[in-house]
């Protein structure tokens, strides 16, 4: 009885097919609903992050600098990482036929994505010398909306198969292993469902004034438990899921790693001091030239001492040129 009920909740099978979009003297090209809604949580995340930013006394500036690093290291991340955790063997075949590298599609893994965003990070870091826990808090804040819609991605093209089950969030008809088709969890649907959650926790939360690197820490802790709990719901590689590696998918083995490095956050911004977040960007002058921030403060000092220097023989000028350039009254703050 309670199976029959359970089937009437079930949720239809479904699958979002590329829309093919007709190009002229070229024929058709293929749009993916999973880009396109990955790329709306992109764009909506970074922006939920300057939002962020500007409410916390952070500056918008850097936190997009930030972001455009840790997205585009993340995805080469998630790409050639998805290969090395679960399809070894696409690198021996491109190992054997390197013409392969352009022709064999690696696919994207969430935990490979994390390992490049991190790497990302530390490339940010070393360019800005600027504190990563205090800038990439907002982008931790913004992480689940944007996640939202690249899980529901994952979700309408089906790629996170689970087990066969009853619960009534399953799939009918699940598309995986051989007819005939069983219901299934999906993994994506679930992460979805984690999403909403805890941006909305985290919007309640937004309304206390937090220690900075609060949400950085939160966000691993909140995620590797619940992450590392559903992949014991995932189908078995020969029914499209995922590969075990000492009875572990890849994924729950990150998680291991991912909640180690969030009590480490959590830790550092408990006991240590609190990081200090830049309020603004350095001024167009200070511009490397390929137009990034460049974070060396050695610059002013050097100019300053300079003109000291130049004006030693002058009593009074020299004086002027110690205290600093005269401020102009209506030059917005930091300017100067």
């Amino acid at each position: 009885m309670f199976r029959a009920v359970h089937a009437l909740l079930y949720i239809p099978w479904f699958k979002l097919e590329p829309w093919e979009i007709p190009i002229p003297g070229y024929g058709t090209l293929p749009i993916q609903p999973f880009g396109i809604l990955v790329a709306i949580g992109v764009l909506l995340g970074a922006k939920i992050a300057e939002l962020f930013a500007k409410k916390n006394g952070i500056a918008p500036r850097m936190v997009s600098d930030m972001i455009a690093h840790i997205v585009i290291v993340g995805f080469v991340g998630g790409y050639f990482l998805n290969a090395a955790f679960y399809y070894p063997d696409r690198y021996v075949e491109i190992w054997n036929d390197p013409s392969r590298i352009f022709k064999v599609y690696l696919g994207l893994s969430s935990f490979g994505g994390f390992v490049g965003a991190f790497l990302g990070l530390l490339l940010w870091w070393w360019r800005r010398k600027v504190s990563p826990v205090a800038v990439s808090e907002a982008a931790a804040f913004a992480f689940p909306a944007a996640w939202f819609f690249g899980r529901m991605g994952c979700f309408t093209v089906h790629d996170h198969p689970g087990a066969i089950t009853d619960f009534p969030l399953a799939v009918a008809d699940y598309r995986a292993g051989v007819p005939p088709f069983e219901p299934r969890h999906d993994l994506g649907l679930y992460e979805v469902i984690w999403s909403a959650v805890v941006f909305a926790l985290f919007l309640v939360l937004s309304r206390k004034r937090r220690r900075r690197g609060f949400y950085l820490a939160a966000l691993p802790l909140l995620y590797a438990p619940v992450r590392f709990f559903l992949d014991y719901l995932r189908a078995g590689p020969e029914d499209g899921g995922d590969v075990r590696y000492g009875g572990l998918t890849p994924g729950q083995w990150g998680c291991i790693v991912l909640a180690i490095a969030g009590l480490a956050v959590a830790a550092r911004i408990t006991l240590g001091p609190e990081p200090v977040a830049p309020t603004e960007a350095p001024p167009e002058s200070a511009m490397s030239p390929d137009g990034d921030p460049s974070l060396d403060a050695s610059a002013e000092p050097a100019a300053t001492e300079a003109a000291v220097a130049e004006s030693a023989d002058d009593p009074d000028d020299a004086e002027a040129a110690a205290d600093g350039p005269d401020e102009d009254p209506g030059a917005p703050p930091g300017a100067a």
